[in-house]
């Protein structure tokens, strides 16, 4: 009886005698009506799962947690200086705009409002540093040292930068 469920005894006489419908095909229709009803179970689950899952501190550019790349330089600059500059800025705006959203600051470090950040990076020369910030205050940060040695290449430079990103950001 526990098959014939979807279907009562009544409407199962109605279908016998109205349409000719057989046993075997009655049992396939409740076999139908049940897996249509797994099949929505089965996606109201999901859309659960995932809604659950984006927690709001979860989600990057919220709570007041922003994500900067600077990268800082001098007045004076070469050409793997400019290369740097170009490479960092077109990788930030092309790849990290959405959903992420992370801003890119190019600042001259020998101005004298942003001497602060040789102190607050542990900067001695021209640098690339992702940081986090959390209601104003930098939570960490990571200096991308080996910049230089891909300068003069832009697939190996986003390689890296890229992989540095990706592994702060976890």
């Amino acid at each position: 009886m526990a098959e014939e469920e979807v279907f009562s005894e009544g409407r199962m006489r109605i279908l016998n005698s109205k349409y000719k419908i057989s046993k075997i095909q009655i049992k396939y229709l409740n076999m139908l009506k049940y897996i249509n009803i797994m099949i929505r179970l089965f996606a109201v689950i999901m859309l659960t799962l995932t809604f659950a899952s984006c927690k709001k501190e979860n989600v990057l550019g919220t709570n007041d947690i922003t994500y900067t790349v600077y990268y800082f330089h001098p007045t004076a600059r070469c050409e793997s200086c400019i290369n740097i500059e170009n490479f960092t800025k077109e990788l930030i705006t092309t790849k990290y705009t959405t959903p992420l959203a992370m801003k890119y600051v190019a600042l001259n470090i020998e101005d004298a409002e942003n001497e602060h950040f040789k102190k607050d990076f542990n900067l001695k020369f021209s640098s690339v540093v992702i940081a986090k910030t959390k209601k104003g205050e930098i939570e960490k940060y990571k200096n991308l040292d080996s910049i230089w040695t891909y300068s003069e290449n832009k697939f190996k430079f986003f390689n890296y930068a890229d992989r540095e990103i990706q592994s702060f950001l976890k």
